[in-house]
């Protein structure tokens, strides 16, 4: 009974020493940061949020399907649940919570972020007020064609051949939509006419209808000073 006893533990040991380095190894293959990605900020179980204008929300890592656009401006934070995972190309992606949906995000490239940790602020203790303060109605403002004020100066003209500034950029299927088409991708070499614009609608961007190998859509041209479509040199 010994002898067997003895037997079965020696066996036991032997499995667990096979086993336990192979899934050390493959969670760490699975949380490593990717090199040539910005050093990684997010953490499993902190809150992030937007770091510029915009980020996508994929179905999985590496994946180009879209779930759903997250926006700054809309003050748009969701819950890290696992990462960095390392992909195709040098991006840190992290599978996050968004209300509910799961889904996949690039932290950013080179020295961008794309999402990054939200700060806690503590609000000042209000003073109640005598007298109530209404809240203004909310306006939609009417596009109109011509540069947007507080976007970046236009660069794109119409009848140009255009390509994405950074790593990519989404075609939309109308002015200010939420709705993308296509991701176009610099690294594939993507470009498209500019067909009209530019038109300024809600934000400081500059709007322009564009051709891309037959679908016509929308692409904004950056915000700030950093832009994310630019003249196809040479084309």
């Amino acid at each position: 009974m010994r002898k067997t006893f003895g037997i079965l533990f020696v066996i036991t040991a032997l499995l667990l020493v096979g086993i336990l380095p192979s899934v050390v190894f493959a969670q760490q293959a699975t949380t490593t940061a990717c090199p040539g990605a910005p050093a990684p900020r997010l953490t499993v179980g902190g809150t992030a949020q937007v770091a510029q204008f915009y980020s996508t929300l994929r179905a999985d890592f590496d994946s180009n399907t879209i779930l759903t656009i997250l926006y700054r401006t809309d003050g748009d934070t969701f819950t890290v649940v696992s990462g960095p995972r390392c992909g195709i190309g040098p991006y840190n992606w992290w599978q996050v919570n968004y209300k509910g949906t799961l889904g996949w995000v690039t932290e950013g490239t080179g020295s961008t972020y794309w999402v990054e940790p939200t700060t806690v602020v503590t609000p000042a203790p209000s003073t109640p007020s005598a007298t109530p303060t209404l809240a203004p109605i909310p306006v939609t403002p009417t596009p109109s064609q011509g540069a947007c004020p507080g976007a970046p100066a236009p660069k794109l003209i119409i009848g140009g051949i255009a390509r994405p500034a950074q790593v990519y950029t989404s075609l939309r299927s109308g002015l200010d939509s939420n709705t993308v088409l296509k991701v176009l991708y610099r690294a594939n070499g993507d470009t498209f006419k500019v067909l009209n614009g530019p038109f300024c609608a809600t934000g400081p961007h500059n709007w322009w209808q564009v051709d891309y190998k037959g679908t016509v859509g929308w692409v904004t041209e950056g915000i700030g000073t950093t832009y994310w479509v630019e003249p196809a040199a040479g084309l």
